[in-house]
């Protein structure tokens, strides 16, 4: 008989220790998730990402087509501009204008050599009595107040006014109200406006006031040739008729080289036939005028009193910075 021996119980196992180098993918007694789940998982950030994309192209394409043409002009500083289109014809007044007595408006002049660039001028034509706001970009404005032959100048931040010969800036008096506001017939005689050709139209304002917008080309050709008839003094035969008139007061005919290329104009034209603003080429002077506002009243500003006018010295220029 052999002696009886108790069975021995089996080792339990050691579970390893976990390695902390080893990558969660590559060990395999990290848990991780049923495979299931990671697909489902993996399936709806898929979707998601594709939901954002379409959503992102979709509403790229939608205000590029919305806007396109905005944006474009934007990108590129220029102002985005939408005006109806109107007829390619001169506009007729609706009715007629009132007289024009009293007016406001702007002057920018681009290549002026003995004058501001840029000034406001309210004036009564009917009497010379005028205010002229210079506007400087490097020196504070200037404000001129002329009345008859005698006029009074002063930065507007000072309470010093100085006196000063009036001369003909920038108003003169002789010219009259068709130097600064003018009809369509006065900027564009008949004679001109043959030569004319409307190359834009459309429906626009100033200010608050509705304007017809011409864009309008001119023949160089038809311009030299009216200035030449209208140089012509007239004839001392009644017989004869006078010549046709030339360009407004105040507008100098400049030819260009080839006297080819056409000249381009801007107009807009109020509903009595007023011209509210006007760009000109280079060749006619360049200057831009925008008429802010007119009145058949007369105009009487507050000048100031003797007690706050000096006479213009040689300080009062280097104060005045002019």
């Amino acid at each position: 008989m052999l002696p009886q021996v108790a069975a021995v119980a089996p080792r339990p196992a050691t579970t390893p220790a976990a390695n902390p180098f080893a990558s969660s993918l590559n060990d395999p007694w990290s848990p991780s998730p049923p495979p299931q789940q990671v697909k489902r998982r993996g399936s709806a950030r898929r979707g998601f990402t594709w939901f954002l994309v379409l959503a992102v192209i979709g509403g790229l394409t939608y205000v590029g087509v919305t806007y396109g043409s905005d944006l474009m002009e934007l990108a590129t500083g220029e102002e985005a501009v939408d005006e109806p289109a109107a007829p390619l014809v001169f506009p007729t007044p609706v009715s007629a204008a009132a007289p024009i007595r009293t007016a406001t408006f702007t002057v920018e002049q681009p290549n002026a050599l003995d004058g501001p660039q840029r000034y406001e001028v309210t004036t009564d034509f009917d009497n010379g009595i005028s205010r002229v706001l210079i506007d400087r970009e490097d020196a504070p404005d200037l404000e001129v107040l002329t009345v008859f032959d005698s006029a009074v100048i002063r930065r507007v931040d000072q309470p010093i006014w100085y006196r000063l010969d009036r001369g003909t800036f920038p108003a003169g008096h002789e010219f009259g109200r068709a130097r600064w506001v003018r009809t369509l017939d006065e900027l564009l005689p008949p004679a001109i406006r043959q030569g004319a050709t409307i190359a834009q139209a459309s429906d626009s304002t100033v200010g608050t006031d509705a304007a017809r917008h011409l864009v309008v080309s001119l023949d160089p050709a038809a311009v030299n040739q009216a200035v030449s008839a209208a140089a012509v003094p007239p004839s001392a035969d009644p017989a004869v008729p006078p010549p046709p008139p030339g360009l407004p007061a105040g507008i100098d005919w400049q030819p260009g080289t080839d006297g080819v290329t056409p000249l381009t104009i801007e107009v807009w034209v109020d509903s009595t036939g007023t011209i509210r603003k006007s760009i000109l080429p280079a060749e006619l002077g360049g200057e831009t005028i925008t008429v802010t506002s007119v009145s058949p009243d007369a105009w009487q500003p507050v000048f100031p009193t003797e007690d706050v006018i000096s006479p213009l010295t040689a300080a009062a220029l280097f104060g005045l910075s002019i």
